[in-house]
């Protein structure tokens, strides 16, 4: 059954998912949570899509760009052990954007992919910052399900370029969670969430932060500032 207690970390969760997304320049339709003592919950997003099986809900404006993109493996690839990937159709879709639209088009595909992943990851991270224990992705029991916020966010960081983007994605949304000015808007927002149990476009933005255009940073510009600070 859907406790108080239960109920007060998924509005952490899905208020942990708006305003990392928001931070990389998502736009929020609206975020929804289950009501108390419920067993089961069905819920109609802004766009008219009927869900089931959830206990909360953050909509995005473009919520099937990246994730259209993923396909699961058969089951019995599964089973021997090979992880859930993308295509090879879908692995060279950035080769084919960079051969027609340029290199600024692909740079901005790859930070919109790697937005999507830190911002499925934020969600079980911003549980984990509340809780006040460490996130291990690799330890978290529950989250390898194929629909999973993590298990979706490890397909879609296979689109891109490092085999350390996972990972990456990982350590960025863990230390951006951890920011005071981050973290006092995850918990404002839950706490507006937790009272009203659903919030539109407009009542969501007061609480969501200021975009930043070159967030979240790739690898390379990781690496980059490292080394210009170890000069």
């Amino acid at each position: 059954m859907f406790t108080p207690e239960f109920r007060r970390k998924v509005c952490v969760h899905e208020a942990g998912h708006a305003v990392v997304y928001a931070l990389g320049g998502e736009v929020i339709r609206g975020l929804a949570v289950a009501p108390v003592g419920c067993e089961s919950w069905t819920f109609s997003t802004y766009s008219g899509v009927v869900s089931q099986d959830l206990w909360g809900i953050c909509e995005l404006d473009s919520s099937g760009l990246c994730t259209n993109y993923l396909q699961w493996e058969d089951e019995k690839f599964r089973y021997r052990g090979n992880r859930d990937e993308y295509n090879s159709s879908h692995r060279s879709l950035l080769v084919l954007l960079g051969a027609t639209r340029g290199r600024k088009a692909v740079a901005n595909l790859k930070r919109l992919v790697r937005l999507r992943v830190c911002g499925g990851l934020a969600g079980p991270i911003a549980e984990a910052h509340f809780e006040n224990s460490e996130f291990d992705v690799w330890e978290v029991e529950g989250w390898r399900e194929p629909t999973s916020d993590v298990e979706v966010a490890e397909g879609l960081s296979q689109l891109l370029p490092f085999r350390c983007e996972f990972e990456h994605a990982c350590d960025v949304t863990c230390e951006t969670l951890r920011r005071p000015e981050i973290w006092s808007r995850v918990l404002a927002l839950a706490d507006v969430l937790e009272r009203r149990g659903r919030l539109g476009e407009d009542e969501i933005a007061e609480y969501l932060p200021k975009v930043d255009i070159k967030w979240p940073p790739s690898p390379a510009v990781m690496w980059q500032r490292q080394s210009a600070a170890v000069q």
